[in-house]
């Protein structure tokens, strides 16, 4: 039996997400689509909480595996910094999932869906994490 690590398992279900989410991207293009389309709306919504809570889950592991400490979620995500495979850049764009995954669950202002369809236009941040990912996965082997 192939079992994957906790890391790998991650990564692969992150992978899923991203993937869906760009393949439903162009029937989601304004809040209005959510707003009328209960089903779009539950989809989007699920899978950029979940792409969102794995970039941190992530972060966190990575973080632990450094032996790093971080009180919150946004902290995991910074501590990504002492990788070089994850520049300023990237960790910039990364810093506002911990709010995303807030508002998703919350549903406070994050949660608005005009923010939900801007973050759906703006996955490249999260696509930039996994090809970091690659090449960190790379090297450690």
């Amino acid at each position: 039996m192939n079992r994957l690590s906790y890391l790998d398992d991650r990564i692969a279900e992150l992978r899923r997400h991203l993937d869906h989410l760009e393949g439903i991207k162009g029937r989601a293009k304004t809040a209005d689509d959510l707003r009328h389309d209960l089903s779009l709306d539950n989809d989007v919504r699920h899978s950029l909480l979940v792409a969102s809570q794995r970039v941190i889950d992530i972060a966190g592991e990575l973080s632990s595996r450094r032996r790093l400490r971080f009180e919150d979620f946004s902290e995991a995500i910074r501590n990504l910094a002492i990788y070089e495979e994850f520049t300023d850049s990237l960790i910039r764009k990364l810093e506002s999932l911990p709010e995303l995954r807030n508002g998703l669950v919350y549903g406070n202002g994050a949660g608005d869906p005009a923010r939900v369809i801007d973050a759906l236009h703006h996955l490249d941040g999260i696509e930039r994490f996994m090809q970091a990912l690659e090449r960190l996965g790379q090297k450690r082997r």
